[in-house]
């Protein structure tokens, strides 16, 4: 039974849905959801399918990182990976079955006999067919070992493949934040462009009138070119945003997209719990740390694999064959069957010291594993402490950048209201219009860092899930 499943109009993946497994090698390959079905979809049982190419028009978080989980091409490959670790599992496992061999051959054949000036000439045909057994009975545990290290690489494969879902998962979320926080910046922008735009019509309307001079019409005229030229910049870096979103979800750059600017929606941080238990759960549960032992698993495998290489090997060999030979002559023709079963014993006496090198590499890559895994545990404990403090200064950044714009719009209103009646000058209404135009920027940076850091702080806990951005 196949299943293909057509993603970007491009290309059809098929994957066996029920593929066959006589040793059992895809079992551990069950946290691992086949292509076609969104990665980390526990909404429904057994997650669900990849949505259809996007039509267009605004588009939720949720959306983007399950087109993004569906159309990365890092997910493809951590998904081979681990299906390759799964079969050379199965290449372990066949070691303990015995292996059969049938051979079927025609030749033909003449002979010719000269004796006492005669000469005898003997034309025939011969047939073939033989069948050999070879069963490997005991080899002192080095099969053993060849399927724990084949099965340990696989669970590290596995954890791999959770790991780059995620890192896919974080990079879409950042893109959206990236497209959400250009749209608020494109809005603020406009926005004190438009408020410039006032302020100098009111100034050229004073001079015209004789009640203002020159100085203050310029003054006006500059912040107004400025924020033109602000708003043009806004618009590239809305364009670039676009284009990024619109990759990450397996879409063309120039495709047009959009995302809800509603920024009052905040996301819950129910699951930040105190630093202890944080960085605890992420020593669990963090994907990269379940590869590292693994992998470290599988180095310690392949030291018994190098060990058990100097003991013997006892195996069995059983061959069975059937010739026949017919002659164009009167010759009788010849019909011999032959059977042998055989038990041998191995002994390995000296290969130039290759199995002693190949202990010390086995030696060698687990330290190397092991150095590896106290890295991945010092790397993972600082992203979580990170994240976590980043994500404490940012929700106090969150209150204090509400109140600033606030303030910031208040005081503004002021100073239009002032310079409208005369009492107020340039120089005030133009640092009121700076200071509200900052205060926005840093309400939009405000919203969109608190987002990301957010996810940052469940990505550095392996607990990334569409969980993380409902609501979003």
């Amino acid at each position: 039974m196949r299943r293909c499943v057509v993603t970007v109009g491009l290309f059809v993946l098929c994957s066996v849905a029920q593929a066959f497994d006589p040793l059992g090698s895809e079992r551990d390959l069950s946290a691992v959801p086949p292509l076609g079905v969104v990665p980390l979809d526990t909404e429904l049982v057994g997650g669900s399918a990849c949505p259809p190419p996007f039509a267009g028009g605004l588009i939720p978080l949720s959306d983007v990182v399950k087109r993004a989980l569906c159309r990365d091409p890092r997910a493809r490959q951590a998904w081979a990976d681990a299906s390759l670790a799964a079969a050379r599992l199965g290449v372990a496992r066949a070691a303990y079955l015995p292996t059969v061999t049938g051979t079927l051959s025609r030749g033909r054949a003449g002979q010719t006999t000269g004796q006492g000036g005669s000469t005898l000439r003997n034309d025939g045909t011969s047939r073939v067919g033989q069948l050999d057994l070879a069963w490997n009975l005991f080899d002192f545990g080095q099969r053993e070992a060849n399927v724990d290290s084949a099965r340990q690489t696989l669970l590290a494969a596995a954890a791999s493949h959770n790991l780059t879902i995620q890192n896919v998962f974080l990079d879409a979320a950042n893109a959206y934040f990236s497209l959400l926080n250009a749209q608020g910046e494109l809005t603020v922008a406009q926005e004190v462009e438009r408020i410039n735009l006032q302020s100098f019509m009111a100034a050229e309307a004073k001079h015209a009138a004789g009640v203002g001079d020159l100085s203050a019409k310029l003054q006006t005229q500059t912040a107004f070119a400025q924020a033109i030229l602000t708003r043009v910049k806004a618009e590239g870096a809305l364009r670039n945003a676009q284009g990024q979103l619109a990759v990450s979800i397996g879409e063309s750059p120039d495709r047009q997209i959009a995302v809800d600017a509603d920024d009052a929606r905040l996301p819950d941080a129910d699951f930040v719990k105190g630093m202890a238990d944080l960085l605890e759960a992420a020593q669990q549960a963090h994907p990269e740390l379940r590869a590292a032992r693994a992998r470290l698993n599988a180095a310690r495998a392949r030291i018994a694999v190098a060990d058990r290489a100097y003991l013997p090997t006892v195996s069995l060999n059983a061959t069975r064959a059937n010739t026949t030979r017919d002659f164009d002559s009167n010759v009788a023709g010849l019909d011999q069957r032959d059977r042998s079963v055989t038990v041998q014993i191995n002994v390995p006496v000296f290969d130039g010291f290759a199995r002693h090198y190949q202990g010390r590499a086995a030696r060698a890559e687990f330290e190397l594993a092991d150095a590896d895994l106290r890295s991945t545990e010092q790397k993972v404990a600082l992203e979580v402490w990170q994240a976590y403090q980043t994500l404490e200064s940012q929700t106090h950044a969150l209150d204090s950048t509400l109140k600033l714009l606030g303030f910031a719009t208040k005081s503004l209103e002021v100073a239009q209201g002032r310079y409208k009646a005369g009492v107020g000058s340039t120089l005030e209404l133009l640092e009121a219009q700076r200071a509200m135009a900052d205060a926005a920027q840093q309400r939009i940076n405000a919203l969109s860092s608190w987002r990301a850091t957010r996810l940052r702080l469940a990505a550095s806990l392996g607990r990334l899930g569409f969980w993380s951005v409902s609501g979003s």
